[in-house]
């Protein structure tokens, strides 16, 4: 991925962590995603009393892409201020049914890592 098109993502998943609804954790993550045609969406991770109800920000940002109609996800990036912050188990199986060739990008102020969905979930259910 071109440099500034990361930049530009990176922006964008930093301005949703501005959003996040983070009560219990107090630690607000951002997330962009980027699709084959070009479209970005971005989402904020989602706390509720309840862990089972929350969502992650990376999942915010998907869901809204596919509920506009874009599931071809070339890239998500997922960035917080406070360290990064990898997807959960759930998340990746989530994520595994819309990312399967897209990049994932975990950020923080400091410092960027890059994966595919199948170095972050070796063994998913659709294996």
């Amino acid at each position: 991925m071109e440099q500034i098109v990361l930049d530009k993502l990176l922006e964008k998943a930093k301005s949703a962590a501005e959003r996040a609804y983070c009560p219990n954790s107090e630690n607000p993550v951002g997330a962009c995603v980027l699709t084959q045609n070009g479209m970005i969406f971005t989402g904020c991770n989602i706390e509720t009393t309840a862990p089972a109800g929350s969502l992650g920000a990376m999942e915010v940002a998907v869901v809204k892409a596919v509920s506009e109609g874009y599931s071809s996800i070339i890239a998500v990036v997922n960035y917080c201020e406070n360290g990064i912050v990898y997807p959960t188990g759930d998340e990746r199986e989530f994520l595994r049914e819309f990312t399967e060739r897209a990049q994932i990008i975990c950020a923080t102020v400091d410092k960027t890592e890059q994966f595919t969905i199948q170095e972050l979930l070796p063994f998913s259910f659709r294996e």
